[in-house]
């Protein structure tokens, strides 16, 4: 590895995240990964101790004022340096092997420019979460084999060289951010589902939802975008 080369860049998008942002930061900062990687905090104008935690756990952190994920998870990405830029949220807990099976992934398969992988419920009932991890891995391979591949921004992954030459994310886009991304993506790669890659996220918006309301909305919205290139405009902050 050349001297100063950084491999992977974890970018965590956060708005208020006080209470979560510190098991998650710890979590990546304890993965087994045999390369070198940054972590950036990517915050929205936080008003509690976001980013004052971040910091005294050795993140970058860089203030995008415009509070939208698409905006944030842009504005983490500008200024990261790493070969490949790995994306989660502040609610995630993320496998101690998350970057190095996205690193050999990536590297195993130069065509590839995007990568997403699995998402299970962190916080939910013994159950819940155990379905989670049956039902995800089911519904992600059936849309990776139809070719309607359905990544979720908290465990997603690409190539900073083809990410820039699509320039990166629609910072408008309030929602489908990431449905939207690795359907440019595809102009100059190939986009794989990586089973391998596996995050856990807070249950809190299906608490606040229901888990009806929580399916449908996400169905609806990925139907309207991938058929009618629509995506909702409204996404309710729950923290």
């Amino acid at each position: 590895m050349e001297k100063g080369l950084i491999d992977i860049s974890v970018i965590v998008c956060t708005l208020n995240e006080e209470k979560r942002i510190g098991n998650c930061l710890k979590s990546i900062n304890a993965q087994k990964f045999s390369g070198k990687y940054e972590v950036i905090v990517a915050d929205g104008n936080s008003e509690d101790k976001t980013v004052e935690i971040a910091k005294s756990l050795g993140a970058i952190t860089i203030t995008e004022k415009v509070r939208r994920i698409s905006a944030e998870r842009q504005a983490g990405a500008k200024i990261a340096k790493g070969k490949y830029l790995l994306f989660t949220d502040a609610d995630a807990i993320v496998s101690e092997n998350w970057m190095q099976e996205n690193y050999d992934f990536f590297e195993k398969n130069p065509e590839v420019a995007g990568q997403y992988g699995n998402v299970f419920f962190s916080d939910a009932k013994e159950t819940e979460k155990k379905l989670s991890k049956i039902m995800m891995p089911l519904f992600m391979g059936l849309m990776a084999l139809i070719g309607m591949h359905n990544p979720i921004g908290s465990n997603i992954a690409v190539k900073k060289t083809e990410f820039e030459k699509i320039k990166g994310f629609n910072t408008e886009l309030v929602t489908c951010e990431d449905l939207d991304l690795f359907n440019r993506l595809k102009k100059v790669g190939k986009i794989k589902w990586n089973k391998k890659s596996i995050v856990e996220v807070s249950a809190r918006r299906v608490k606040a939802w229901g888990y009806l309301h929580f399916i449908f909305f996400h169905l609806k919205n990925a139907v309207n975008f991938y058929f009618f290139n629509k995506a909702s405009k409204k996404y309710e902050n729950i923290r």
